[in-house]
């Protein structure tokens, strides 16, 4: 069990969270609270490039949307992006592409979250 690698940058006012690796339980509640704390720092407008992410269990699906509701809550939003086929069949079969915005690249993400 290793912990997450997260590669977090500043696109403007944008923020790229960039974790490679599976989000499990075992990660989920690093991941929430690293998402909490760029929210609560100002940064509430966040890209999550899952490009490098092979598999999100239920855990790792609760934490992205305790952060949802945290940088809503906050006035700003969470755009994902780069999703794995597998990723992206489980956000679709758990309809959380229905609530947060799926972009094919981080560029569209940034780019959608920025005019936002």
């Amino acid at each position: 069990m290793s912990p997450l690698d997260v590669v977090v940058k500043e696109a403007g006012p944008v923020t790229i969270v960039a974790p490679s690796g599976d989000i499990d339980m075992a990660v989920s509640d690093d991941v929430r609270a690293r998402l909490t704390s760029l929210v609560d720092r100002g940064r509430t407008r966040l890209v999550l490039d899952l490009g490098a992410v092979i598999n999100i269990d239920s855990a790792g699906l609760g934490a992205l949307v305790a952060a949802l509701k945290h940088a809503r809550a906050a006035g700003g939003d969470i755009r994902v992006c780069a999703l794995a086929s597998d990723v992206r069949a489980l956000f679709e079969m758990t309809r959380l592409d229905k609530v947060v915005s799926v972009h094919a690249t981080r560029e569209e993400a940034v780019a959608a979250c920025a005019s936002s």
